[in-house]
């Protein structure tokens, strides 16, 4: 098993901005027999919660362990939060992914089956990657940021109009209030494009207190709107930040509820095996 983390601002020095310090934690299953080591591997870059003020471990390497049995090369973006504010996520998101393909020779990867998964807040940055990274904020610093060829959004804020979760924006913007222009570029149904939006699994919970399920139904919508393939599953109960549903992430693991919604990542992992056919 390879285990490391990586300051990302030590190998892409744009990122060293206020003191910013993203890192991304590699995990990533090694070749032990010669027979599999052409067999290349999709990776998945994950982005945990935590509204844009910190990002929570239960949704990263918790959730990374079961793509790893899935088959896939995992890497954990612990991005920049308050007081930093946009684009530095999405900067630091477009370095991780150049690491995973520049270095995917030696993890045994397929440069070209990278997929993006975000919770929460998380969800919003990684959605942020699959449709403002070619913002001009973005292409100040990073002129071509790579693409991912999948994305997988976990109970994501996606837009900044009501129904949402107002303190991940205020976090993201630095701002007390958002202006008209703000509301309408961070809402990011509005910003779905064929040319940089890859296909999307979302779930969430119907009675999600935190974050409303209608920015599910928004981005989903959205992408239906310009032909984008996307899977929603919208569970009936559960409410927010439930990760993997287990044991120490959850209060009461044992309940219909959290067995039930448990289901999440078996679909997701089988929904991203049908796009990237591994």
């Amino acid at each position: 098993m390879i285990f490391k983390t990586v300051h990302l601002k030590e190998l892409y020095p744009v990122l060293d901005r206020n003191g910013a310090d993203p890192r991304l934690e590699v995990m990533v299953q090694e070749v032990h027999k010669p027979q599999y080591a052409d067999q290349k591997r999709p990776s998945v870059l994950l982005c945990p919660g935590g509204g844009y003020g910190g990002t929570w471990t239960g949704e990263g390497q918790p959730v990374a362990f079961d793509y790893l049995a899935a088959g896939c090369n995992c890497f954990v973006l612990h991005y920049s939060v308050k007081p930093h504010v946009f684009p530095q996520a999405i900067l630091e998101m477009a370095c991780a992914v150049d690491y995973i393909v520049t270095n995917a020779e030696e993890f045994c990867g397929d440069p070209e089956k990278t997929a993006i998964l975000g919770f929460s807040a998380g969800g919003h940055a990684a959605a942020s990657y699959c449709t403002l990274r070619n913002d001009p904020e973005v292409l100040k610093y990073i002129p071509e940021p790579k693409p991912v060829q999948a994305a997988i959004l976990c109970y994501p804020v996606i837009s900044a109009e009501p129904p949402t979760h107002m303190g991940s924006f205020k976090n993201l913007t630095g701002k007390t209030e958002l202006t008209a222009e703000d509301i309408e570029h961070f809402s990011l149904e509005k910003h779905v494009d064929p040319e940089l939006t890859p296909k999307t699994f979302i779930w969430a919970a119907s009675d999600d207190g935190a974050v409303n399920p209608v920015n599910s139904m928004r981005y989903a919508a959205a992408l239906g709107e310009k032909k984008i393939p996307y899977e929603l599953h919208i569970f009936p109960s559960g409410g927010h930040g439930i990760t993997t549903c287990k044991h120490g992430l959850v209060p009461h693991p044992e309940s219909d509820a959290m067995k039930y919604n448990s289901v999440w990542c078996n679909l997701a992992v089988r929904w991203l095996r049908s796009v990237f056919d591994f």
